[in-house]
C-alpha cells in the first residue's frame, strides 16, 4: 500500500516513516495540508494518515477538503494525542476511516488497520 501522511512533527513523522516502511508499504509525507492535491495528482495514493495540526491547516480542514474532492474514496486514518472524549466532539459529522492514539502506534496496530483497510479495498 502506499501511505500519505501529514503531520507537523519531524519526529512523529520519522517515527510512522520507519513503521511504514518496516511493514512493507511505501510512505510519503508532508507537514502541509496545502500540499494535498498536489501529492495526490502526482502519485497514486492508497491510504491518508494526518495529524490533526498540521503547518498551514488542521487535519479536520484536510479530511473536509479531501472528502469534497474526487479523492474522497481514499480511506484516513487520524493519528492523534488528543484525549477520545476530546477527539469524537472535534470530528463529529467528518467522514475518516479510524483513528490511532498516537500512544498506542506500533507495529502491530499500524499492521491492524492497514489489514482491515486493505480487505475492505478489496471487497469494492
Amino acid at each position: 500500500m502506499r501511505i500519505l501522511h501529514f503531520e507537523y512533527s519531524d519526529f512523529f513523522r520519522r517515527v510512522v516513516h520507519d513503521l511504514v516502511l518496516r511493514s512493507g508499504h511505501a510512505y510519503f509525507e508532508t507537514k502541509k495540508g496545502s500540499d494535498l492535491f498536489r501529492i495526490l495528482a502526482h502519485d497514486e495514493i492508497d491510504v491518508i494518515f494526518t495529524g490533526m495540526e498540521l503547518s498551514d491547516m488542521s487535519g479536520e480542514n484536510l479530511i473536509q477538503d479531501l472528502k469534497e474532492s474526487k479523492f474522497k474514496s481514499i480511506p484516513v486514518v487520524i493519528l492523534t494525542s488528543s484525549e477520545v472524549d476530546n477527539l469524537n466532539k472535534r470530528l463529529k459529522g467528518l467522514d475518516f476511516y479510524d483513528f490511532i492514539l498516537k500512544e498506542n502506534l506500533n507495529i502491530d496496530t499500524l499492521n491492524n488497520i492497514l489489514d482491515r483497510i486493505e480487505d475492505m479495498l478489496e471487497a469494492l
